[in-house]
């Protein structure tokens, strides 16, 4: 089970409705130095990266900002593109990154390397909203119930038999779900 923090934002200028620029629950501004907390600037950060290399511009830099985090390093985060239609990209990591490097390789890897999309194009962008979640306080789960929905993220692994014939062929699986994606899919613990 993991914890994170997340918050949403859509593109930088667009119009922009309370529910797309407002905080979820439980979100402090800054992102403080225990690692909880992602702000609206780390999105506005995503949407910056993206521009840069979809107009071949220089990257930018969190560096010098005047709301720049103090944290340098965080456990582990996501980046996730979201369109009118839902899901539009979502790549992160659950090793610890650097916090810009990590936004800015999970920002582009999102928009131009989740195989479940076609690489986001430039006019498509004014369209998008970014979620940044910034992972922590990560348990192991003492049983399948160990866990909140709505709060916790949860990652799961298993290996199974391929073949009930050759119980020797296995498959290892697994998956990562973040607790807005737990939320939106309607999942229980169950």
């Amino acid at each position: 089970m993991q914890k994170t923090s997340e918050v949403g934002r859509t593109f930088p200028g667009a119009p922009v409705s309370p529910a797309a620029s407002a905080p979820l629950t439980g979100i402090r501004p800054g992102l403080s130095d225990d690692t909880s907390s992602a702000t609206q600037d780390l999105c506005v950060y995503c949407f910056e990266v993206l521009l840069a290399r979809l107009q071949g511009t220089p990257q930018p830099s969190l560096k010098g900002r005047a709301d720049a985090s103090p944290v340098r390093e965080v456990p582990g985060l996501f980046v996730s593109w979201h369109n009118p239609a839902g899901l539009r990209g979502c790549i992160g990591s659950l090793q610890p990154v650097e916090l810009e490097r990590g936004l800015s390789d999970c920002a582009l890897s999102s928009a131009f390397h989740d195989r479940r999309f076609p690489p986001i194009s430039l006019k498509e962008v004014k369209s998008l909203t970014c979620r940044v979640s910034v992972l922590h306080t990560f348990e192991p789960c003492q049983d399948p119930t160990d866990w909140k929905v709505g709060v916790h993220g949860v990652t799961i692994s298993f290996t199974a038999s391929l073949c009930i014939l050759c119980p020797c062929s296995t498959c290892r699986y697994t998956a990562t779900l973040l607790p807005e994606v737990i939320l939106e899919e309607g999942m229980t613990q169950e």
